[in-house]
């Protein structure tokens, strides 16, 4: 079973994935076109070189020039990647959490400035679920985002703590969980506001793994028993919803579908027992 917010999540990773490689290939593809004009001609300004090119007034600078610009680019680039996928994970999170609210109104509400994933982990009881590496992975990720954003402060020297005390067994731990090992971060690294492609990827491959087991726990912490019933109630309030044109049968049946499309599971004729198919609920 997996949530729907799982699902998007995925998705978020793979488009970031996919426009990433794009703009790498872009780059590159550039580079190899354009080397003989720049190592020959690298005082003449962009609106010569490229005088079709309607953005280039907009970026008047000498060819040799274009180096530093796009290393200076690529970085702002892969950082604000690195925040927006910071951002889709504390969506995703967050959403979750309030899916499992819904099962357990004991639960408390999750005010804007409670810290994320921790205090979820703490409200639901998981947090033993995890792994030590995997909760200094998620410490490193959030600390690394604050120093970004807020440079300085308490977040710079916790995550220093990481670095120096931890990043040599999260580099380890890392490096043997994911398949193909890292590409190119380095928790061991001080460098913590400067990226390299490499690195997204990694984060990437890392938030797909953290992010499984997370959506695992919440669900059974839910159960599956819940789930379903939230879920029979959202299809009986469907617009396109007819349980009386339908018939019991195949109302059975385009629920099981349902459940299956939005959860992934795969339900029985016991678990359909306590549903009657008539628009009650039980």
């Amino acid at each position: 079973m997996r949530t729907p917010y799982l699902a998007e999540f995925r998705h978020q990773l793979s488009e970031l994935n996919n426009r990433l490689s794009h703009y790498i290939f872009v780059w590159e593809q550039f580079a190899i076109d354009n080397s003989t004009i720049i190592s020959e001609h690298k005082k003449l300004q962009t609106t010569k070189a490229y005088p079709t090119n309607k953005f280039a007034p907009q970026y008047d600078v000498k060819l040799e020039k274009l180096e530093v610009s796009h290393s200076e680019t690529s970085i702002f680039i892969l950082k604000s990647l690195f925040i927006l996928l910071y951002t889709e994970f504390e969506v995703y999170i967050r959403s979750l959490y309030e899916l499992a609210r819904k099962a357990d109104d004991s639960l408390p509400n999750l005010g804007v400035r409670e810290r994320v994933p921790d205090k979820i982990f703490e409200n639901l009881g998981i947090l033993q679920a995890f792994e030590k590496k995997e909760v200094w992975t998620f410490d490193y990720f959030r600390l690394r985002r604050n120093r970004i954003m807020h440079s300085g402060g308490q977040s710079k020297g916790d995550l220093a703590d990481i670095i120096k005390n931890k990043g040599y067994a999260l580099q380890k731990y890392w490096q043997n969980r994911l398949t193909s090992g890292l590409f190119g971060l380095n928790f061991q690294s001080e460098e913590t506001s400067h990226f390299i492609k490499e690195e997204i990827f990694d984060f990437i491959n890392i938030w797909r793994i953290l992010t499984t087991k997370i959506d695992g726990l919440i669900c059974e912490y839910i159960t599956d028993v819940k789930i379903t019933h939230f879920l029979y109630i959202e299809f009986i309030n469907e617009p396109s919803c007819n349980l009386k044109k339908w018939g019991k049968k195949r109302s059975k049946s385009k629920f099981i579908g349902y459940a299956n499309m939005k959860f992934g599971l795969k339900l029985s004729e016991e678990d359909l027992s306590p549903f009657s198919f008539t628009g009650d609920v039980a």
